[in-house]
């Protein structure tokens, strides 16, 4: 049989905590995806100057060659872009024309960064925030991510503000889960809770399946093509 597909999953805290454990643990056990899992806390792609996950990303790639890779960003985003020159730094600030030109760019060198061979990107956007600042500005974000994905080869945006929402599309912290209403959002109203985080991965699972499973009949096809025709020179 073929090795399973690979897929490289990124980010900031939502990766690195409960929802991207139980993400990777979903699609691991469910539709024997291989996941490899590399989130940092507190970053993204406004502060290079912090951690630059288009460098990093590069290296994880060529590292562990991915059929696929997953990311999800955007709630420590919602600043001033770092702009270089560490002795006189220059910023975008949020509220700049040019802040949004400049965070299309980022998301598209990322995105090409991290399929350098043509993979499949699955971009998880973000959910509704209880700060309504915030709130918006990752709302705005989610904009972009969904407008550059739609012209990608091979990409898709995974929409999960609705996912974390009430009926009326509104912030709250109680859903409905399996008939029992349960606490799904973190007291600060923009990490997830346990089960939320638990909620949400079985979700996000069933958009990023097929994806892996396609790649995954297409590289037994592959195999069965190959096996054959060493059969037929045989």
């Amino acid at each position: 049989p073929a090795a399973p597909p690979r897929l490289l999953m990124v980010g900031d805290s939502m990766i690195a905590g409960g929802f991207g454990l139980y993400l990777a643990q979903d699609l691991e056990k469910d539709h024997g995806v291989e996941v490899v899992r590399k989130g940092k806390s507190s970053t993204g792609l406004a502060r290079p100057d912090f951690y630059d996950w288009i460098k990093h990303g590069k290296k994880l790639v060529e590292a562990h060659r991915p059929d696929a890779v997953a990311c999800m960003f955007g709630g420590n985003d919602g600043q001033g872009l770092y702009m270089g020159h560490k002795a006189d730094p220059k910023w975008t600030r949020y509220n700049d024309e040019s802040w949004t030109v400049e965070y299309r760019r980022r998301v598209n060198a990322f995105a090409d960064a991290m399929t350098p061979d043509g993979q499949c990107l699955l971009w998880i956007g973000m959910p509704i925030m209880r700060p309504p600042k915030l709130a918006g500005r990752v709302e705005h974000m989610n904009t972009i991510f969904r407008a550059e994905m739609a012209i990608r080869p091979h990409a898709q945006f995974i929409d999960i503000w609705r996912t974390m929402a009430d009926d009326k599309g509104e912030f709250t912290d109680k859903l409905e889960v399996g008939g029992k209403r349960v606490t799904v959002r973190a007291k600060d109203g923009v990490h997830m809770s346990r089960s939320g985080a638990h909620y949400l991965a079985d979700v996000v699972q069933l958009e990023i399946a097929p994806h892996m499973r396609a790649m995954a009949e297409a590289e037994d096809r592959k195999s069965t093509r190959l096996n054959s025709s060493h059969h037929a020179h045989l």
